[in-house]
């Protein structure tokens, strides 16, 4: 990855804000100033105090017992957000449907303001691609968004592939040329990369209930979306060999043909046979028709 291990939060106390509402949305069930602040290894009087402020503002709501859920204030900016990224009409109930085909998880991404955001998934039948979850969003850099990224002007094209590393370039922009043609991205990773993604996801979903720094997170997220990003040419998809594959991509677009989001499922398998490949890429194809048929 490029220089991001220097990264810095301009602002760490809006990040502990962040990630006490972070944290609460993810519970199972309510939980005390104690429970936020030891899980994120915040002071308590701090926790205590942003808190209160959360609880003024109803974002949060205490108990009688002392402990916290999220409050109707957030379902108010929840319902904005809705409309700040309309989505197909149906969309879950069709990541579902594709999840259940397909037998593993699937995600659907809105690219905004240079980052990919996910906004929709369908997780419980196996791995999401790049162990994501609704919310997580990561910079628009190579690999990310490739199947909208093909779709774009020569310079936007270039500014993406300026974000990989140098050799990685040439076959990022074959698999561009490629998208254009087919429709559909298949990534691949090595076999002994397969079970390292694995243990990453892992990490991944550990620290989006835990962790304090939202670009540790983003770190390891981006560590999945590049271990597991080896573009497959459309000769080798057509051999007979069986191949590891770590998620599939293809473009969703909105009514006026403008690709708008990314449709993913995520296999993660090391060994996909021909006629397996054949029947992910009809499905998911068939499913980024349907949504972008539906789309507002």
């Amino acid at each position: 990855m490029s220089d991001k291990s220097s990264w810095r939060s301009p602002s760490p106390p809006t990040d502990r804000v962040v990630s006490i509402i972070e944290l609460l949305a993810s519970h199972e069930g309510p939980a005390s100033a104690a429970e936020l602040a030891d899980t994120l290894g915040l002071n308590r009087s701090t926790a205590g105090a942003i808190l209160s402020v959360l609880h003024r503002r109803g974002w949060v709501v205490r108990l009688p017992d002392l402990r916290y859920i999220l409050g109707p204030g957030i379902a108010a900016v929840a319902e904005r957000v809705h409309f700040s990224y309309p989505l197909p009409t149906g969309a879950s109930e069709c990541l579902d449907s594709l999840a259940e085909r397909v037998r593993c998880g699937a995600a659907l991404g809105a690219i905004t303001n240079g980052r990919l955001v996910f906004v929709a998934l369908a997780g419980a039948l196996g791995h999401l691609p790049a162990g994501i979850e609704v919310g997580v969003h990561l910079p628009l850099h190579a690999p990310a968004g490739a199947s909208v990224i093909a779709f774009t002007d020569r310079t936007d094209r270039e500014r993406w592939l300026d974000t990989a590393p140098q050799d990685r370039r040439k076959p990022l922009s074959t698999a561009l040329e490629q998208i254009t043609r087919t429709g559909v991205a298949v990534w691949g990773a090595d076999e002994a990369d397969i079970g390292r993604i694995e243990v990453l996801v892992k990490v991944a979903t550990r620290l989006s209930l835990t962790a304090v720094d939202q670009r540790l997170r983003e770190q390891v997220q981006e560590l999945i979306a590049e271990t597991g990003a080896y573009p497959y040419p459309q000769h080798i998809l057509e051999s007979d060999t069986s191949l590891p594959v770590s998620y599939l991509s293809a473009p969703v677009t909105d009514r006026d043909g403008n690709p708008q989001w990314e449709l993913q499922i995520g296999p993660l398998r090391p060994a996909v046979t021909r006629h397996e490949r054949e029947t992910y890429i009809r499905e998911l194809l068939a499913t980024a028709t349907e949504l972008s048929r539906r789309s507002p």
